[in-house]
């Protein structure tokens, strides 16, 4: 307070991507998309989080891949391009993943992560998938059906939302695909 500001912080006051839903599209035949020798799906900057409850889909004219079904899976976060699949939300958090035997047909495979009541964790973009760097709840503002949301410096917030690492934002309670919620980033590190 009272200093002169050297240099403008181009990140902060950002509005963030919309959360209640997120699908990745890829190429299920690409060997180069997914490797059945490390079980891995290749999605560059994906917003995926490890235990998140998604639904799979081969795509129209597409097959699936030998291993997987149109349905319900878990993910498991490697990095931020690769994931793998899970067939629960205890064997994701253990890393226990689904063995993944052939390639599918089609380049129009879809993960989709959405409000499900299930899901409590989302991973914070803003500007169309730019990952955030936010490390304190107290960085973000973010509305649940209109009511502002109390910011808990917690990965398990007992009302309200916190953080987790790699900037996930945490609900106390999964949202449901009627909420509406809005969000900002006040700040970024």
């Amino acid at each position: 307070i009272g200093l002169r500001p050297t240099a403008g912080e181009n990140n902060s006051f950002r509005i963030l991507d919309t959360l209640s839903t997120f699908t990745a599209t890829f190429d299920g035949s690409s060997a180069s998309v997914v490797s059945l020798g490390s079980d891995t799906i290749n999605i560059p900057e994906h917003r995926f989080v490890t235990g998140q409850r998604v639904t799979y889909n081969k795509g129209a004219g597409g097959t699936v891949i030998t291993g997987l079904s149109d349905g319900v899976y878990y993910i498991i976060k490697i990095d931020r391009n690769l994931i793998r699949l899970a067939s629960s939300a205890s064997n994701a958090n253990n890393g226990t993943q689904i063995n993944l035997t052939g390639l599918g047909v089609g380049t129009a495979h879809t993960l989709k992560v959405e409000f499900d009541g299930v899901n409590t964790k989302f991973k914070i973009t803003h500007d169309s998938g730019t990952h955030a760097k936010v490390t304190r709840a107290s960085q973000l503002m973010i509305s649940v059906n209109g009511v502002l949301q109390q910011p808990h410096d917690s990965a398990s917030p007992s009302s309200g939302f916190g953080i987790d690492a790699d900037s996930v934002l945490v609900f106390s309670t999964a949202p449901s695909s009627t909420d509406t919620v809005f969000g900002s980033i006040y700040s970024t590190n």
